[in-house]
């Protein structure tokens, strides 16, 4: 069996280059967002401001592999001289990215009204981030690619990268089921319970096409803010062609269905844990 750890560390290097960590951390920040701006009260600081390290070290941790990347990416940027504003358009990039991270803290420390101007920023940033969430369902194509190339072997496939795609799904797609329910109990509590379910079905209509523009345009959130008029344009160009049309409406229906089972299963649970705490036996 020794043969075993070389060829899992193999197979990360080759095929997953921190895929797995970097998209769960994307998938986190809508989560934080959705406890700092609708359910506060819920959380504690302490446990929040833990939950931020980790989420912090994930990210780090799945930057790690795509650094060599990124860093040719910057460079080829910083060297188009046919792009005059290029320098400007990363700096500015470097700016919302801080912004973002650093917002959900202000958020929650503050005490104003939560109607203020700067919860309605963060809602803004709870909703472009919201579709990295159910994104992780599309990486299923990192296990078909990395399967399919023969460069990992069967026993790795079975006992490892299947277990790891699934419980990356799960979490991830969690967040999304989490975040959607701290927004309907926000909404309840302010006695807009009949925007719920419109607004649930809003969400999973939108995530559908952020997760297209993302999987088959490569998009990313922040481009809404370093190139608006182009994600406008794609997204109007998709939903006006019959078979990106198709997609997103199948991927609509995934959604819904998925999101559906899981809030089921969360809510569930979560009856099941305050049962346990009132000492009550679910099974008299």
């Amino acid at each position: 069996m020794r043969w075993l750890l070389p060829n899992i560390i193999s197979a990360f290097d080759n095929v997953y280059s921190g895929w797995i960590l970097w998209n769960l951390f994307l998938a986190a920040i809508p989560l934080l967002l959705s406890f700092s701006l609708f359910r506060r009260q819920s959380l504690a600081n302490r446990w929040f401001l833990a939950a931020c390290v980790l989420v912090g070290i994930i990210g780090v941790l799945g930057l790690g592999p795509r650094i060599p990347r990124v860093m040719q990416g910057l460079y080829n940027l910083l060297r188009d001289n046919s792009s005059p504003i290029s320098g400007f358009e990363l700096l500015w990039l470097l700016a919302v990215t801080a912004f973002a991270g650093l917002l959900s803290l202000k958020i929650f420390k503050t005490k104003q009204d939560p109607q203020g101007w700067l919860w309605w920023v963060g809602l803004v940033v709870f909703l472009v981030f919201l579709p990295n969430a159910p994104y992780v369902l599309t990486d299923i194509i990192h296990l078909i690619r990395g399967t399919s190339s023969g460069q990992i072997r069967i026993l790795v496939v079975a006992l490892v990268f299947i277990p790891l795609h699934a419980a990356a799904i799960l979490l991830g797609f969690e967040a999304y089921v989490i975040s959607i329910l701290n927004l309907a109990a926000y909404l309840k509590q302010h006695g807009a319970k009949a925007m719920v379910l419109p607004l649930e079905l809003t969400i999973h209509a939108l995530s559908a096409v952020g997760i297209y523009l993302g999987r088959f345009l490569r998009f990313n959130s922040w481009d809404l803010v370093v190139d608006p008029t182009g994600v406008i344009a794609y997204t109007l160009d998709a939903l006006t062609s019959k078979q990106p049309a198709a997609v997103i409406f199948v991927t609509f229906l995934i959604l819904a269905s998925l999101y559906w089972v899981m809030k089921q299963i969360t809510l569930g649970l979560k009856l099941r844990i305050r049962y346990a705490r009132q000492g009550i036996d679910v099974l008299d």
